[in-house]
């Protein structure tokens, strides 16, 4: 990999996690049983991390509208911002549109995508669109249309802790603080891919 910089668009204003209050969100996702011992707390996390990066996960953005017809009346016609990791394959529709920003980073923190370009992010879009969109009409199916699909990044922590008590990497997002524990996962397991 180069270490040049590179302009990317990233998900959220700025990261809010820093390295600084990172342990405490690690600690949380610890679990209920590590936060039982009392010999771990947010110092031993931080003195047993083997590695602590930030990287930038790749997520295929699409803005879409959704076209209800209803006849006589004109259609209805509603937005959505639908998401796919460019990893794992796993998709959706974001409840609210995330504040995106460009940002300078380097090269070395990007995580590889999977899914390299538009056409193949554009069959997990209409997959969405198909099978949990579609789903909340129950008789005349609305048309779709898709108007962008571009790339983004979300800024992730990863923490990798090794010791006699926690042997364990955790993905903490950079913008919320919270645990990506169920998206690292299915990025091994490769079952969310077309």
């Amino acid at each position: 990999m180069q270490m040049n910089e590179a302009t990317i668009k990233v998900i959220g204003d700025n990261i809010t996690v820093t390295e600084h209050e990172l342990y405490k969100h690690v600690y949380k996702a610890a679990g209920f049983k590590a936060r039982l011992n009392r010999s771990i707390n947010e110092h031993y996390l931080r003195q047993n991390t083997k590695t602590c990066d930030l990287m930038y996960h790749p997520f295929w953005l699409a803005k879409t509208l959704v076209i209800a017809d209803r006849p006589p009346f004109p259609p209805r016609t509603h937005p959505n911002m639908i998401f796919v990791d460019a990893v794992s394959g796993y998709r959706g529709v974001f409840s609210k549109v995330p504040p995106i920003h460009d940002r300078e980073i380097g090269h070395g923190s990007l995580v590889e995508t999977y899914i390299t370009d538009k056409r193949e992010a554009e069959r997990y879009v209409k997959n969405v669109q198909e099978k949990q969109i579609n789903r909340s009409y129950i008789l005349k199916k609305p048309r779709h249309e898709i108007k962008e699909i571009f790339l983004v990044y979300l800024p992730l922590w990863k923490v990798a802790i090794l010791s006699g008590l926690v042997n364990e990497t955790f993905y903490i997002n950079g913008n919320t603080g919270e645990s990506e524990k169920f998206m690292s996962e299915r990025w091994q397991s490769g079952k969310d891919l077309l």
